[in-house]
Order: C-alpha cells, then sequence, then structure tokens
C-alpha cells in the first residue's frame, strides 16, 4: 500500500537526476540552484 510513497520517492530522485544532469551540462553547482 505504499504506492504513493514510491511514486513519490521516484519522482524526487528523477528530479534530482535531470538537476545534475543539467548542471552538468551547464559546468554549474548545485548550490546554485537554492
Amino acid at each position: 500500500m505504499n504506492s504513493a510513497i514510491e511514486r513519490i520517492k521516484n519522482h524526487l530522485a528523477y528530479k534530482l537526476g535531470q538537476t545534475v544532469i543539467e548542471h552538468r551540462h551547464n559546468g554549474g553547482g548545485v548550490f546554485n540552484l537554492i
């Protein structure tokens, strides 16, 4: 019955992964997002 929690975790992991990839391409640091 944890499907909603799993979806949220997967979504956050995906967003974090996309952010890291974008910053690698842009040569920026993660701290610039904060």
